[in-house]
């Protein structure tokens, strides 16, 4: 279970990824007679370390995955700050990355205030800065899409017989200054 977020030019999917002491990262979970197992990247020494008891994990990474629009080229972020698991309640504390989790629930995905504290890390941290520059994207598009709408009603008033007086008043600027700015461009 995660999050996503979809920009001008990426798709972002996020979610606290489990971490064990060693470093191996859960990719899911299964559970076998009664027992919940984390789902870990290929054997790194033996096949039976494939399951690993979910009560061994010893924190959570917050990682996007981002994918290109248009592309099939992809990335990833993660957090450099790894979410610690804590061994009681009275230690958990979001603003910290310090998180109590029994070993009978260790979803902190769908923990509500987890979310909320992990969502706002991803988007201050990761998506913000992407999102600005898409905002001056499209700040830019629109400022040359008005100065174009401008510069025909410009013309438009000039054909119609409009002083320079008239375009200025119009504009907020004086007489001479729309005659500097449009005199060429008509």
């Amino acid at each position: 279970m995660g999050w996503t977020h979809e920009s001008d030019t990426h798709l972002h999917e996020a979610a606290l990824v489990a971490v064990f002491e060693d470093g191996a990262e859960s990719h899911g979970s299964t559970m076998v007679d009664g027992v919940h197992y984390e789902i870990v990247e290929p054997a790194r020494r033996r096949a039976d370390d494939r399951l690993r008891p979910s009560a061994e994990i010893v924190g959570w990474l917050l990682r996007c995955h981002c994918d290109r629009s248009n592309s099939s080229d992809g990335s990833s972020w993660t957090d450099p700050v790894q979410w610690a698991r804590v061994p009681s309640a009275s230690l958990d504390d979001l603003t910290r990355h310090q998180v109590f989790a029994p070993d009978t629930d260790l979803d902190v995905n769908a923990r509500p205030e987890v979310a909320v504290a992990a969502q706002a890390v991803w988007r201050r941290e990761h998506l913000d800065p992407i999102d600005v520059e898409d905002e001056i994207r499209a700040a830019v598009a629109a400022r040359r899409d008005a100065d174009a709408l401008l510069d025909a009603a410009v013309a438009k008033a000039r054909s119609v017989g409009r002083s320079w007086a008239d375009i200025g008043a119009a504009t907020g600027m004086t007489r001479q200054s729309a005659n500097e700015r449009w005199k060429d461009r008509l």
